[in-house]
């Protein structure tokens, strides 16, 4: 009779299992996405605030913390479904998860008030229907899990669990830290290095995604066509909101005026802020910079730093980098010809998308293989 009640629920199990990975990797992705920008995260709860008529409500350190734990909370529940840990916590979580984001995603279908819900970062761009009928799907998925929790196989036994909190936590923080103290390790936006934004913004078909890319000067005059038709090098000091600005950089943004007045390169800051916000960071700064105006969107989206360096030649986009990483004098030693800053970075195999699949799932794999060789042992 046993036998008999064990096959029937065969089919059963396989199904719940299937759904609890197919959720796991799922969330596990979606915080995943989050956690490689978690700037943009911040950025796209603000739109959300403003959307909604909260603006200014939060600070953007308060708003940064809030898209940390977000991103954290999904890769840790993803891990735990993944792994099969903490069965009833875990799935009990998602299903409440999903329960709330499922109905809140179906008004922002019908009312549209931010177009892109950020659901997975910049990674893949959905539209508000599109994920709504995803959540749905994940909803109706959840809802099995949990109803039938008991049917899932866990990778590991109960005295192992803690492993997987410990090291999911540590990674991920470790992992979101170095995205925010540098830049992003993958870069899905338009203006990533490579990008010709001569051809992308000036050019006959102009990418739509940069519509709202340009450069004014003190007079309002349009000025984009004579800086990105520079056949030299050109150093953008980008910064949305100079009254944001971290200022633990300033000598290396001093020192790199100076390297650029004396080798002949243009260096230029690039700002929405007013001239009086332009004027007091001059002063602390010391860098007599000329400063031109650009919506705080383009910036915001072009490099997530505040502020943030980027290197231009011939109109392409051959550096970036936040302001903690600016070069100092120890490597500006020679013209940009001939050190790497004014090279393209060779293609790093620690920035793909593969090394950071692997970086979330190789651990949780051989925390696996580990308790089964204890097991084993034993």
């Amino acid at each position: 009779m046993d036998n008999e009640v064990k096959k029937n629920q065969t089919p059963l199990k396989v199904l719940v299992n299937f759904c609890r990975m197919l959720l796991g990797l799922t969330f596990m992705f979606s915080g995943i996405a989050k956690a490689i920008d978690p700037i943009g995260t911040q950025i796209k709860l603000s739109d959300y605030l403003y959307a909604f008529g909260m603006g200014g409500v939060m600070l953007d350190s308060t708003l940064l913390i809030l898209a940390c734990i977000l991103a954290g909370l999904e890769i840790l529940l993803g891990a735990y479904l993944t792994m099969g840990v903490f069965k009833r916590g875990s799935s009990f979580l998602v299903l409440v998860f999903m329960s709330v984001f499922t109905p809140f995603t179906l008004y922002l279908a019908i009312r549209n008030p931010v177009e892109d819900c950020g659901c997975f970062g910049d990674a893949v761009i959905l539209t508000n229907w599109q994920t709504f009928g995803k959540n749905v799907f994940l909803l109706i998925l959840s809802i099995i899990v949990f109803a039938k929790r008991a049917l899932i196989v866990p990778f590991m036994k109960e005295k192992g669990y803690w492993a997987v909190t410990v090291i999911v936590t540590l990674v991920t923080i470790r992992f979101m830290t170095s995205n925010i103290s540098g830049l992003p390790v993958l870069d899905f936006r338009p203006y990533k290095v490579g990008t010709d934004l001569r051809a992308e913004v000036l050019g006959s078909v102009k990418n739509p995604s940069m519509t709202d890319f340009s450069l004014m000067d003190g007079q309002m005059n349009d000025v984009t066509a004579d800086v990105l038709s520079n056949p030299g090098y050109t150093f953008l000091l980008v910064s949305p909101h100079l009254e944001d600005a971290g200022e633990n950089g300033l000598d290396l943004i001093d020192d790199l005026f100076d390297y650029c007045s004396y080798w002949g390169y243009d260096m230029i800051g690039v700002t929405s802020s007013g001239i009086e916000t332009i004027r007091q960071w001059t002063e602390n700064a010391g860098a007599e910079l000329k400063f031109l105006f650009c919506d705080e969107i383009p910036l915001q989206t072009m490099v997530r730093s505040n502020p943030g360096l980027v290197l231009l030649k011939d109109g392409v986009i051959i550096n970036k980098w936040s302001y903690s990483r600016i070069p100092s004098d120890n490597i500006l030693r020679a013209p940009l010809e001939k050190i790497s800053v004014g090279c393209t970075p060779a293609p790093n195999p620690m920035r793909t998308p593969w090394f950071v699949a692997l970086l979330f799932v190789l651990p949780l794999v051989m925390v696996a293989l580990i308790d089964k060789l204890k097991g084993m042992i034993q």
